[in-house]
């Protein structure tokens, strides 16, 4: 459709209810018919205010290739060098935090420490790599 050209409501609901029936996305169908999905869906809006009946999406019948996903089950065992659990000589740990030792330097890293803050503070912790 050329880009400057008014489609009547009547055939808005015509493209519509095509679309619907097609058994295809909104969006697959809007490409094939050179629609654009955005005005695709103004209709949409358009045509419900005017109490028009239009059928749902058919998004969610979209049958998509199965997506495998890995679970894989980790067992973290702390070497008794680099964990800390609580001695004489540390400060109390509460339940909700860890004491991890590296090097000497102890650190007590509360749950829900960003995961990226607490790798750059062990490697630095660690020292230089060479």
């Amino acid at each position: 459709m050329s880009r400057n050209s008014k489609t009547s409501a009547a055939q808005q609901l015509k493209l519509v209810m095509e679309c619907r029936r097609s058994g295809k996305t909104d969006a697959q169908w809007c490409i094939e018919n050179g629609i654009r999905p955005a005005t695709f869906y103004n209709w949409v809006s358009r045509l419900r205010k005017r109490s028009c009946d239009i059928p749902e999406s058919n998004w969610n019948e979209l049958k998509l290739p199965a997506q495998h996903q890995d679970v894989v089950l980790l067992d973290v065992i702390p070497k008794p060098s680099a964990l800390v659990v609580n001695d004489e000589q540390s400060a109390p740990v509460s339940s909700n935090s860890l004491l991890l030792e590296i090097n000497g330097a102890r650190l007590t890293i509360p749950n829900g420490t960003d995961s990226s803050l607490l790798t750059q503070v062990i490697l630095a912790m660690r020292g230089p790599l060479c």
